[in-house]
């Protein structure tokens, strides 16, 4: 049986207690016995151009490719020798100095009669004034040409940080394929208690998140933010990373419809766009990049946010389940089949740094990295997470003081010229 993209498509199989996907940040209560949850992870994610049509406004879309040659600049700062015509004898010598003034001599080589020396020496005066004027001439002439080529070399060889990306929608593509593949892995693991439901974004978002990646990963990035796995009322609504309702359609500008998975918990229903529930962490993180970048293709230039876990575990009573605080028997699969996926995302998108959005995605980077023998620097930065104390206190603020500590504040904030 096959999804309408034409990916496999199976609802979760059961044993014992009903199963479902979804998540957040807060820990999990007792456990319920007996329950066992097999997770529904439906691979259906949409890389097909015809179910669903690919949106024009990817950022930067209309830009031209990063790295135009510098033009040669030739002939700066010399002046042509001219050779005037010799007549009657004389010879006139054009002599240039260094400060580009003229100087003429005449020579005498040959003397005529005293009435044509006289003629000659008039001539020569009149050459002698029209040498000295086209000369002059010349040196203003090339002077402006050196001072504008000058100018232009400079701003070539420092262009400003938020210059063009080379929009390449087959990433995007192989981006989408990669998570595809993710989640045909993860729908034969098995999770029990604590887990009773089980939530997947991917799946049932699957609109919402694909217009995500093809408006956003069209290009290669040199920061990539990597988050832990959906929050209930962000990315598990929509399908977009620490996706606020609010700031996913109007700062992101991100449409499409959601339908919710058959078995879902009464107090984690899905509600996709029309989600009325604000996200905290989704508005600290957004907003921060709203500030600092003013505009998304600004920030997705360089830079895009991706979560190291797509699916949602919940408790008996609608609590989340982080993937940390799973029994080791189910975490150990989980996470493989992650850090495989990760590595993948990144050779696709050229990542340069990644920035852990709470220690769980920082350290998991870092053991995927050193698996597969990659040489990336995986950076940390504290969740905004309102669970977290430290997090109440100005997270925004903090985060603007560690990004120019760690080097990323270059990334996000283009230089203006001049």
């Amino acid at each position: 049986m096959s999804g309408q993209d034409g990916f496999p498509s199976k609802r979760p199989r059961l044993e014992g207690d009903q199963a479902l996907i979804t998540n957040n940040n807060s820990e999990p209560d007792n456990p319920s016995t007996g329950g066992v949850v097999v997770a529904g992870c439906s691979t259906s994610l949409e890389v097909c151009e015809q179910s669903h049509s690919v949106p024009r406004n990817c950022a930067a879309e209309t830009e031209s490719p990063i790295g135009q040659p510098v033009p040669t600049l030739s002939n700066q700062g010399h002046a042509a020798e001219s050779s005037p015509k010799q007549e009657s004898g004389q010879r006139i010598v054009l002599v240039m100095s260094e400060e580009d003034h003229q100087k003429i001599s005449v020579e005498n080589t040959n003397y005529a009669s005293p009435s044509s020396s006289r003629d000659h020496t008039e001539e020569t005066n009149e050459s002698t004034l029209t040498q000295t004027s086209t000369a002059n001439e010349m040196t203003d002439s090339n002077k402006a040409a050196n001072q504008k080529s000058e100018q232009s070399a400079n701003e070539i060889a420092e262009p400003p940080v938020a210059d063009a990306v080379t929009v390449d929608r087959s990433i995007a593509m192989k981006f989408l394929q990669i998570e595809a593949n993710l989640c045909e892995t993860l729908r034969h693991l098995v999770f029990r208690d604590p887990v009773t439901h089980l939530y997947n974004p991917l799946d049932y978002a699957r609109e919402t998140h694909k217009d995500y990646v093809m408006k956003y990963c069209c290009s290669h990035k040199d920061v990539l933010f990597l988050g832990m796995n959906p929050g209930p009322f962000g990315m598990a609504q929509n399908g977009v990373p620490f996706g606020d309702t609010t700031f996913v359609k109007d700062f992101l500008k991100i449409s499409g419809n959601v339908n919710p998975p058959a078995l879902q918990h009464p107090k984690r229903l899905i509600t996709g766009l029309a989600c009325t529930h604000s996200e905290v962490s989704g508005t600290r993180f957004w907003g921060l990049f709203r500030t600092l970048c003013k505009t998304p293709e600004n920030f997705f230039r360089r830079c895009f946010v991706h979560n190291y876990c797509p699916l949602v575990f919940m408790t008996k009573t609608g609590k989340n389940v982080t993937p940390p605080s799973l029994h080791m028997t189910q975490r150990e699969p989980l996470l493989s089949a992650c850090d495989t996926a990760l590595v993948e995302v990144i050779r696709l998108l050229q990542v340069k740094m990644i920035v852990g959005v709470g220690r769980f995605a920082q350290e998991r980077a870092q053991y995927a990295l050193k698996m597969t023998g990659l040489n990336i620097p995986v950076l940390f930065i504290m969740h905004p997470s309102p669970i977290n104390p430290q997090a109440n206190k100005g997270w925004a603020e903090q985060m603007m003081v560690e990004f120019e500590k760690l080097g990323i504040m270059r990334y996000l904030v283009p230089k203006s010229k001049g």
